[in-house]
């Protein structure tokens, strides 16, 4: 027998013959499947692809470009965004297991579209599916069902790896459905410029795959579909939504606020969770983001910093627009959650959003308020050397000396797919993500064996050359004098100072005190503050979020379903029509 060839105790004749014309056929009408497990399957394999932001760099600014450059970087930026199409692995192996049949045939379409052999499904129902290859004289084929054992598992049962064609320019896969579910996040985001010659042409210039204009314009068509009645749908279970969370993770705060709208039903308004808080820095970094959905909104984030100095999500809101009072209401949730208090001891680092600023001012008037620099007068202040001077404002106590917000535009990058989707599925996502971030980050916590995090033997190994060339003078009372570079500096043990105000503001000792340490025989380790210990990592990530069962598993309340909110006016100077011009041109 064949080596490429495997077969698990399944006869292919077994299985019944794929009928084009039903609606069971995925391939031909997707609307006769159940879009829960589209949207678990999507869920799921962002999950899979998550990548963990990195700790934020000490010390660090970030360079800047003449507006020519970034004008130029802008535009590839935006080309790369609206052709680059990411697709999953092309791996496919006998045992293989999926959470469904979509995500099997995901990974069938994704190996079509690799490989360029014209691949089609000709087996399916609800427990097995196959496909073969359409290549004259190919025996390639694979097989994947589920078990009596396990129903919810789908395993690939037989699979023939070698080909004996060619690939051409034809895929069977690539039916109205298939296209529409490729190019569907996109035609969400910038539905005018994915139409159909669009489509046509990113799909022969990505996969050299040919497809027919018609076929595009009812792809074009179907995902429009999807996408309005996604967005009708969405809200109807919001309130259940929100009940499973408080069900799952009862020490979490979630809340969802309605308005009555013209026609007297509950409209959403704006939508808050904070799952379990555990033991972060006394840091908060918050910030707006807008959504990429047909809903038009602000994604709002609070987040903190662990031990290693990396970003931990405390909260996320949604909300109809930036302004002062959404601020308000979301800076007095996450006050109440962390209890702030008024906010003493606590840094807020943001950009300088007015509304923001203002509610801040309200709700936590002690909070030491820090917003991130303008770009036109972060290139004039570069000049002055900032590092230099700056540091003699700062507060001490909660170990902070940031000058940028660049924690939550890491964030930003992470959920960047998140916000592509529809509004519930985004929640869904962002939560999802949070989960599996405090999943890995236990792993490595708990495998950490150093008194303190990477963090801070990173930053002490970047000292240690500056710290090696101090001289030394001892003093009384644990005090010394530390001279580098002609500059002598008063280090204090007692109380963890020196003159340059690095080890009081950072909690971790500068290169002068580094120096004294080295030359004393003495573990600088021992000398940090506790907020950057393995012991307080580890209890930071000790208890992550419960996972929230799928959406056929939410409890139903006896509410009426939420509908949709009103689109409200977005920041900034409206765009005026050829009409009101020719108005305005009448009255003059």
């Amino acid at each position: 027998m064949d080596d490429s060839w495997t077969e698990v105790n399944v006869e292919w004749n077994e299985l019944p013959e794929f009928d084009p014309g039903t609606t069971d056929s995925p391939d031909v009408d997707s609307d006769g499947e159940d879009r829960r497990e589209h949207n678990d399957y999507n869920i799921e394999k962002e999950a899979f692809n998550f990548v963990d932001e990195p700790s934020v760099k000490h010390n660090l600014y970030p360079e800047t470009d003449s507006d020519e450059d970034e004008e130029g970087k802008e535009i590839q930026r935006t080309i790369y965004r609206r052709n680059n199409i990411k697709r999953g692995s092309v791996d496919l192996y006998v045992g293989q297991v999926f959470i469904n049949g979509i995500a099997f045939k995901e990974a069938v379409l994704d190996y079509a579209l690799k490989t360029g052999r014209n691949i089609k499904q000709n087996r399916y129902d609800k427990t097995k599916i196959a496909f073969v290859c359409e290549g004259k004289g190919c025996s390639w084929k694979i097989y994947c069902a589920t078990s009596a054992k396990s129903p919810n598992k789908w395993q690939v049962k037989i699979l023939k790896k070698e080909h004996s064609c060619v690939p051409t320019d034809t895929c069977e896969m690539l039916k109205i459905p298939a296209v529409a579910r490729l190019f569907v996040d996109k035609i969400r985001e910038e539905p005018e410029y994915f139409m159909p010659m669009k489509i046509e042409e990113l799909i022969m210039e990505k996969w050299k795959l040919n497809v027919t204009r018609p076929q595009c314009h009812h792809a074009r068509n179907k995902a429009v579909r999807w996408i309005e009645r996604e967005y009708d749908e969405q809200f109807g279970r919001l309130r259940d939504y929100c009940s499973e969370i408080k069900e799952s993770n009862q020490n979490s705060s979630v809340e969802l606020d309605c308005v009555r709208n013209d026609e007297v039903f509950d409209a959403f308004n704006r939508f808050y969770v904070c799952f379990d808080k555990e033991t972060c820095r006394p840091l908060i970094g918050v910030d707006g983001y807008f959504l990429k959905s047909k809903m038009k909104g602000q994604l709002l984030v609070a987040l903190g910093r662990d031990a290693d100095n990396a970003i931990y999500p405390i909260a996320w809101a949604v909300v109809g627009v930036e302004n002062k009072d959404n601020w308000l209401w979301f800076v007095r949730k996450i006050k109440v959650d962390l209890g702030l208090n008024e906010g003493d001891r606590y840094i807020m680092v943001s950009d300088r959003q007015k509304g923001l600023i203002a509610a801040v001012k309200i709700a936590l008037p002690l909070i030491e308020h820090m917003m991130c620099y303008d770009q036109d007068v972060y290139d004039d202040v570069m000049k002055s050397k900032p590092e230099k001077w700056c540091r003699a404002f700062y507060k001490l106590g909660p170990f902070c000396e940031d000058v940028e917000n660049n924690s939550t535009e890491s964030f930003n990058t992470s959920i960047g797919k998140a916000r592509d989707k529809p509004f519930l599925p985004m929640l869904e996502t962002i939560a999802r993500l949070a989960m599996v971030r405090i999943a890995k980050r236990d792993v490595i916590a708990n495998s950490h064996e150093g008194l303190c995090t990477p963090y801070v033997t990173e930053m002490l190994e970047s000292l240690r050359e500056d710290a090696s060339a101090c001289t030394v003078r001892p003093s009384t009372n644990m005090m010394y004098a530390s001279t580098l570079n002609g500059c002598s500096y008063k280090v204090i043990f007692a109380n963890m100072t020196c003159t340059c105000r690095r080890w009081e503001i950072t909690g971790i000792s500068c290169e002068h005190a580094y120096g004294v340490m080295m030359q004393r025989r003495l573990e600088a380790q021992h000398y940090v503050a506790h907020w950057f210990r393995t012991t307080t990592w580890r209890q930071t990530y000790a208890e992550g979020i419960v996972p929230l069962r799928g959406a056929k598993f939410w409890p139903e309340g006896p509410e009426p379903p939420i509908v949709e909110p009103v689109i409200p006016d977005q920041p900034g100077r409206k765009k005026e029509t050829k009409a009101d011009k020719k108005e305005e041109e009448r009255s003059e």
